[in-house]
This record gives structure tokens, C-alpha cells and sequence, in this order.
């Protein structure tokens, strides 16, 4: 709960304090719906929209009958996300699953609330927004179901300042630097590079927490593999007949997302008599500039 002197500074500060940058919400999807305010529009004026990015969204949203809401200045005070906790440091931040947690401000209408229980969030495949954010004056806003939704074109990736391929909120949160990872760095000695441990979501600290295969079976043509797997993550299984020099590998399922937990099994058919196997870990196919 916020308190009055804080609700009082933000309604000063908000409307000055997010950054303005080009909106990646898609222009025929970006409606939400507010039956007290009627459609809101996540893309604004296109130039100044809400913009999701990889830690903290940012940018506004504009509805006819309640003007801007600011979901975010894009700029947290820790360099990590927003910790709601002052007029210059609020927004809405995405988690590394999709969830859309924080707080957004409209001068017309306060807080709206993006919380556990309206589940606001990112399909990190399809860009489709989902759930409800809550508003103390409009009640639920609805992001998206099976008539409309709003839809982010792309994620915008987090500043990465060093360009190291590595975002600098990634580093902070691991590091509390910007110079210990780089991009061919191995800090906990695993063989697996802090860049690679930051796409694959693994913790570049534990050399225990790596992408790996942990279990293979096989009946008739039916292979079944499990692995390690991390929240956010997507992944592809590749087959090889071989492991020679320049050898070819084979997308057997394309870019699909894992099935909870610390690790997840998917089967996939394979007729061969001796094939390889891999299976291959990545951020969110949505990320862009």
C-alpha cells in the first residue's frame, strides 16, 4: 500500500518521468478494455507507447476517456527493475516467465496495478498479452482474451552498455558489476561461458547449473529426453547422425517452451539406426533493438 505523501509526489513527477522511445506494441493489436473507460490504446501516438522490455516496461498508454498511464520511466533506480518504492522509481517490470508485476500511474486515475491476482502477462512466444491489471478507479482492465488482446511485436532488449551481448541488468543482478562477465568469461569454471549462461538462464555462479541432458529413453522409434530447463527459456531438439567436422544438424521440433520445473521431457521420433542428440536453450525470439 502506498502512502498519501507518495501517491501525492508521483501524481507531480509521473507524466515527466518515462523515457520516450517507439513503441513495440503491434498497431491492430493493441487494445485493452476497461468497461468504466472503454478501450485503451498501449501504442499511444506510436512514438511515445508502452514499450515491454527484457526487465522494465516503459512508455505510455492512452485512453479517450482518462488520458495518459505511464508504465515506467525505463530507467530503474538499481539498474534491475523498478522497486515501486518512490515517485522516481515506479513501472511495470517483466519477470523472466512473462508475468507483468509493478504498478502503472494515470493523472486521471492513479495506481493500476499489475499483481498476482488479475496474472497480467507476456506470452514470450507470441507476444499476446493476457490477464487483468487492476484499478482502484476503473476496476479490471483487461489485456487480452480469446476476442482481442494486446500484442507486443517485440521485447526490447536490455541496455547492454558495455556491449558485451550480456545485459548490463543481467551482470548487476549476478555480478553487482559491469566487468566481471564478458563475452568469453567463465566465472564459475563450468566450460560454459557467462554470455551462454546468461541466454540460457542458468546461474553463471553454480558450475552445477548448466543445460544438459539428464535422461534419454528410447521404444521403437520414440526417443525421450530430459533436461535441465529454466523459466523463460525456449527450447529446440536437434538430431545428427553423426558428429563429424561440419556435419549437419536437424531441427526435430522447433522453438517450444519448457514444461516447468528444474527440468523438463519432450519425446521426438526418430527412425535411424544411430543418431545424436543436443538439445538447445535460448531467451525469448521476441527480443529486438
Amino acid at each position: 500500500m502506498r502512502s498519501p505523501r507518495f501517491l501525492a509526489a508521483l501524481g507531480i513527477l509521473a507524466l515527466s518521468g518515462a523515457a520516450s522511445a517507439q513503441t513495440t506494441i503491434n498497431a491492430p493489436n493493441s487494445y485493452a478494455w476497461a468497461a468504466n473507460a472503454g478501450w485503451i490504446n498501449a501504442r499511444g501516438d506510436a512514438t511515445n507507447g508502452v514499450v515491454i522490455g527484457e526487465y522494465v516496461c516503459s512508455g505510455f498508454a492512452w485512453g479517450a476517456n482518462i488520458g495518459w498511464i505511464n508504465f515506467g520511466g525505463g530507467t530503474p533506480a538499481n539498474q534491475i527493475q523498478y522497486q515501486n518504492n518512490s515517485a522516481t522509481d515506479f513501472g511495470v517490470n517483466l519477470q523472466q516467465d512473462g508475468r507483468l508485476r509493478g504498478f502503472a500511474w494515470g493523472a486521471n486515475v492513479g495506481w493500476i496495478n499489475f499483481e498476482a491476482a488479475g496474472d497480467p502477462k507476456v506470452d514470450l512466444l507470441s507476444g499476446n498479452l493476457s490477464g487483468y491489471a487492476w484499478s482502484a478507479n476503473l476496476g479490471w482492465i483487461n489485456l487480452g482474451d480469446i476476442n482481442f488482446n494486446v500484442r507486443a511485436d517485440t521485447i526490447r532488449r536490455g541496455v547492454d552498455s558495455n556491449g558485451n551481448g550480456i545485459a548490463d541488468a543481467w551482470e548487476i543482478q549476478n555480478f553487482g558489476n559491469l566487468t566481471t562477465a564478458t563475452a568469453i568469461s567463465d566465472f564459475d569454471k563450468d566450460g560454459i561461458s557467462d554470455l551462454q549462461e546468461y541466454l540460457e538462464g542458468t546461474d553463471p555462479k553454480d558450475p552445477s547449473s548448466i543445460l544438459r541432458i539428464t535422461a534419454v529413453s528410447k521404444a521403437a522409434s520414440t526417443i525421450t529426453l530430459t533436461w535441465t530447463s529454466a523459466l523463460g527459456r525456449f527450447y529446440r531438439i536437434e538430431q545428427n547422425p553423426t558428429l563429424l567436422l561440419g556435419s549437419t544438424w536437424t531441427d526435430l521440433t522447433g522453438l517450444f517452451a519448457p514444461s516447468g520445473g528444474a527440468t523438463s521431457t519432450r519425446s521426438v521420433t526418430d527412425s535411424t539406426t544411430k543418431s545424436f542428440f543436443r538439445v538447445r536453450g535460448q531467451r525469448t525470439p521476441l527480443l529486438g533493438p
